[in-house]
């Protein structure tokens, strides 16, 4: 099993990533004047002000992170035991109203320093918070428009907190490698006797492509039987198409599971299990995570 942060992700529309959005609403800014909105990284849940000492560089540009406590006053409003805040930073509109980041999506360098540095940032406060991503480019023209759009569909947002909280997302993808499958598949024809050259030929042929067949389909069986068997550990699935084949192996599964955290050390190793059989067959498991919770959150308001 290999095990490895993913490369960068792609900029495109996904059920697993963000997605741009223009700035909304006409109020100032509280902060850096009218050149300057509100971007927002995420919503956090916490029983005590996340530390932001150490947070990463977020987005090209932007000024460091800050905090808004959503409440009527500074300590943060409570939801039980915990409170929340919208993870925000300062960005120039200069370079980030929505005529900019229309002609920067053409910029494909610009568009993944901007996935890192957002994913980065999120990422960075998982360990003492529910955190609940934003979709990139989340922008507002101030604070205040910040915080009314959570408390607009307040019900929605603390649903989707109580739906990750206490859990983290893993991804499991299982890919082929078609080619010495194939090379496998060469190997084994039988010659049939007393056959002419000709019908010897195509015979073998014919056994090559039935056994290539063959080959996919037990790719499809692999991928099933994985998904269904780490399903059992998890809360709730997502499956995504594999994707384009790369250097010779074939995708057959990419998926994102919700672990319950006191479940993650069997679910690593259910698939670290899986991946020592499975690499005996000509197959490649690999295990990436813990992230947040990007493709669970396909309802955020």
């Amino acid at each position: 099993m290999s095990r490895s942060r993913p490369p960068a992700r792609r900029p495109r529309r996904s059920a697993s990533r963000p997605v741009a959005r223009a700035v909304r609403g006409q109020a100032r800014p509280r902060r850096g004047g009218p050149g300057v909105a509100t971007y927002v990284y995420a919503l956090l849940r916490a029983p005590a002000e996340p530390a932001l000492a150490g947070a990463p560089r977020g987005l090209p540009e932007a000024g460091p992170a800050r905090l808004l406590p959503l409440d009527d006053g500074p300590a943060g409003r409570t939801t039980g035991s915990h409170r929340l805040w919208l993870l925000v930073a300062d960005a120039p509109l200069e370079r980030y109203r929505q005529a900019a980041i229309e002609r920067g999506l053409r910029d494909l360098t610009w568009v993944s320093a901007c996935a890192l540095g957002h994913e980065r940032m999120v990422e960075h406060f998982t360990a003492g918070a529910t955190v609940l991503p934003m979709k990139l480019f989340t922008l507002f023209r101030g604070d205040e428009r910040a915080r009314a759009h959570v408390a607009e569909q307040r019900r929605k947002w603390d649903a989707l907190l109580d739906r990750v909280a206490g859990r983290r997302e893993w991804g499991v993808r299982l890919s082929l490698d078609e080619r010495q499958a194939l090379l496998r598949a060469k190997r084994r024809p039988e010659t049939a006797r007393g056959q002419g050259a000709g019908t010897r030929f195509l015979m073998a042929k014919s056994r090559v492509q039935a056994r290539a067949r063959q080959v996919v389909e037990e790719g499809r069986s692999a991928a099933e039987e994985t998904f269904a068997a780490l399903s059992r550990l998890a809360r709730e699935t997502r499956r995504r198409p594999p994707g384009r084949a790369e250097a010779g192996w074939r995708p057959l599964l990419d998926a994102a599971f919700l672990v319950e955290e006191g479940r993650s050390r069997s679910f690593q190793e259910a698939v670290r299990r899986r991946a020592e059989r499975l690499d005996a067959e000509g197959y490649r498991l690999v295990l990436t995570g813990p992230w947040p919770a990007y493709n669970f959150l396909d309802d955020r308001p």
